[in-house]
């Protein structure tokens, strides 16, 4: 009768570790997600091609984690809105690169036309 309690026991403190084990990895997920965004926030405006491009693969692999597990309407709400603000540091970040490209691209035809204009009245 020893060995059969002792055997429950076992068996019960190892299905809690696995449940624990379950939601933290859940959890796990979710916490990633929101420290890329803050990295995102804090750091976007500094990436060039490469950490955009990393950026892109890291909430790639953040998703596939996410899917893994079923979640709450709560925490789905939650997941939204980070993915949400991930979004929108994306959009904001190509939105930058684009304009200061342009404006580079614009301030350089128009030293051309300058030098041509120069070269012309000289």
């Amino acid at each position: 009768m020893k060995i059969k309690s002792k055997m429950a026991a076992i068996v019960l403190l190892l299905m809690s570790v696995m449940f624990l084990n379950s939601c933290q990895t859940k959890q796990s997920a979710v916490n990633q997600l929101e420290k890329f965004s803050y990295e995102l926030r804090d750091n976007s405006e500094y990436y060039n091609l490469e950490d955009w491009k990393k950026a892109a693969y890291d909430f790639q692999k953040i998703r596939k984690n996410l899917d893994k597990h079923d979640y709450s309407p709560a925490e789905r709400k939650q997941i939204g809105e980070l993915e949400g603000k991930c979004a929108g540091y994306f959009a904001s970040g190509v939105k930058k690169k684009v304009t200061n490209g342009l404006l580079g691209i614009g301030s350089e035809i128009k030293g051309m036309i300058e030098g041509i204009l120069n070269s012309i009245a000289e």
